[in-house]
């Protein structure tokens, strides 16, 4: 009877330089996916501390709109009327959020969509349309500025 131990130790000796990349390659892929976690944790991390210091420097000082509160403004999009709601807060543009588009294209319109998280971060409607939902980004951004334009008024809530 042969020695199980043997065969095993003569089988690895011959396949030694494939279990070497093996290894090799399976270290590889744990420091890459390593960093990539490393990488990630430290994007959130970036990304707090620069909400933080915005949060921070928001509360010291007053925002460039009039009038605190929650103003809609309508506008013509490709389709039809562009509705949108405006919080203002503490003079900044807090959130703005789409209530009625009835009459635009679903596909066009869920491009243009996302300029609502633009205008938020660039605190103002001065941002670049969404290629291919021109008109719909058109929309939304002159239904923005006549809800802003109410703020700077000091219209009603």
């Amino acid at each position: 009877m042969r020695n199980p131990f043997a065969l095993l130790g003569r089988h690895l000796w011959r396949n030694r330089n494939f279990y070497l990349k093996a290894v090799n390659a399976a270290a590889v892929v744990a420091i890459v996916a390593g960093y990539s976690s490393w990488a990630a944790q430290a994007a959130e991390a970036d990304a707090r501390t620069q909400a933080e210091a915005v949060q921070a420097e928001r509360s010291q000082t007053r925002g460039a709109y009039a009038t605190d509160g929650t103003f809609e403004g309508s506008a013509q999009g490709y389709g039809g009327t562009v509705t949108c709601r405006v919080t203002i807060e503490n003079g900044y543009i807090e959130s703005v959020e789409v209530t009625d588009h009835a009459g635009e294209t679903p596909a066009y319109f869920a491009q243009a969509e996302g300029l609502t998280q633009t205008i938020c971060d660039a605190q103002g409607t001065n941002v670049d349309t969404v290629s291919g939902a021109t008109f719909s980004s058109a929309g939304i951004l002159n239904a923005v500025n006549a809800a802003l334009e109410q703020s700077n008024a000091g219209g009603t809530q």
